[in-house]
């Protein structure tokens, strides 16, 4: 580019932290310190992904170049058709590196078109193409390893088909010649809904009277067993993944009871009013769970999903599939890629059941004694069916049900700790759950 790609750079230099981020971000009130161009990846149509630091952090923005302005592309603009262009060409482009691990289903054209935005709350910007292909992109960003790409193409070599399948990624070589993810591109599942929505239908299809309570049951099994059969294949070797299982003592549980007890402290300090009223009554007996780390001697650990509410399962027309494997949006990339215990997975999961039915509870007066018991039923139905799942695959050695209540614990104070720095309004949902984990004869009011 020359001459053009400098004032190009000079110009994107100028547009600020503000408009270069997605419009979720902006309002959710992040903010940029002064940013620095790094590098520049021209798509076929014009428009262009830069990639940029601010501060220690590496920012991805696709832009579309004007005669007078430079502006962060939306939906329609053509950057993600133009990005899943050259993930299927997979020829690198200069310090980018674009790879095709598969093409989209039978019969799609060789480019495909039409953008939609997927309108959901999440850390990064999904937009379906040609309504076959969803392509990532990861606003903010780090070098090295990312499970956003490592766990679905380890997780499709070892044959579990109940996710997305993988079409390809783009990467980024830094100065230090570290591998920076910049997007990734997945299979689109027609008429795909999450979790929060499909399976609370259900819940208040039933409390509506539209259907019997077999109804609003019967996806806990399921979840249950899909669950499972997901940690058995991330216990599998692949090439991603070669030796995936590991014994950890002693000093990795303490590490674990060290994060735990830090979530609950910051829970306690960041909620006010009756809310943090509540949770200071059951602080003792909740840091009493979270000693069980200690009382351990090992436990074999994995990688595992790391954000694995019920949000997590889509439902499409072939059934339940898995989606979002970069972890918990809040952990740095590290964190999001060490060994686990898959409980911590399980517990997430149990904990996201609880809180649908706090959600349905604040949409339907009066109804606290069936909700109660759809919870408890539903609960009771997802660990059923994933012991015997992960036992029919022989992998029942992975669950150590000791963990189970300590994991459940340290996530509700997550709960806390998410609701006081990004969404207030969620904190009755932690606040009912921690109750009925809890439960006692006065409660302070």
């Amino acid at each position: 580019m020359g001459s053009d790609h400098e004032a190009l750079r000079a110009r994107v230099s100028a547009l600020g932290g503000a408009r270069l981020l997605p419009p979720r971000r902006v309002e959710g009130g992040a903010t940029l310190d002064e940013v620095a161009v790094r590098d520049l990846l021209p798509l076929p149509d014009g428009q262009i992904v830069s990639v940029l630091r601010s501060g220690d952090e590496v920012l991805v923005a696709p832009l579309v170049p004007g005669h007078a302005d430079v502006r962060r592309a939306k939906a329609g603009d053509g950057a993600f058709e133009g990005l899943l262009a050259l993930i299927l060409k997979g020829e690198p482009v200069g310090r980018f590196r674009l790879r095709r691990f598969s093409r989209p289903a039978d019969g799609a054209p060789p480019e495909l078109r039409g953008e939609r935005a997927i309108d959901v709350d999440q850390s990064n910007e999904s937009v379906v193409v040609g309504e076959r292909v969803v392509v990532k992109l990861y606003p903010f960003t780090a070098p090295g390893p990312q499970p956003g790409l490592e766990l679905p193409v380890h997780l499709a070599e070892a044959g579990f088909d109940r996710i997305p399948t993988p079409i390809g990624a783009v990467t980024w070589f830094d100065d230090d010649d570290e591998e920076v993810l910049i997007a990734t591109a997945a299979a689109y599942l027609p008429g795909a809904r999450d979790g929060w929505a499909w399976y609370l239908d259900r819940l208040l299809t039933w409390l509506d009277g539209e259907s019997d309570e077999s109804f609003a049951l019967e996806p806990a099994r399921e979840v249950g067993g899909v669950a499972a059969g997901l940690h058995a294949a991330l216990a599998t070797p692949t090439t991603v993944l070669p030796e995936p299982v590991h014994l950890v003592g002693p000093t990795t549980l303490a590490s674990w009871h060290a994060r735990a007890v830090t979530t609950l402290d910051e829970a306690l300090a960041l909620t006010d009013g009756p809310e943090g009223r509540r949770l200071r009554t059951v602080a003792d007996r909740a840091r009493a769970d979270l000693d069980t780390f200690d009382e351990l001697p090992g436990t074999l650990a994995m990688r595992i999903h790391g954000d694995l509410h019920v949000g997590q399962f889509l439902r499409w027309e072939h059934g339940l599939a898995v989606t979002d494997f970069d972890g918990n949006p809040m952990a740095p990339v590290g964190e999001r890629r060490a060994l686990e215990s898959p409980m911590r997975d399980l517990a997430a999961l149990v904990r996201s059941v609880d809180h649908l039915g706090r959600i349905a509870q604040g949409r339907r007066e009066g109804r606290d004694a069936d909700i109660d018991r759809w919870i408890g039923s539903s609960i009771a139905g997802v660990t059923e069916a994933y012991w015997e799942e992960l036992a029919a695959h022989g992998r029942a050695d992975l669950f150590d049900g000791r963990l189970l209540r300590p994991f459940e614990v340290a996530q509700e104070a997550h709960e806390f700790v998410y609701a006081a720095r990004f969404l207030p309004r969620w904190r009755s949902v932690p606040d009912l759950a921690m109750a009925a984990m809890f439960p006692s004869g006065e409660v302070p009011s």
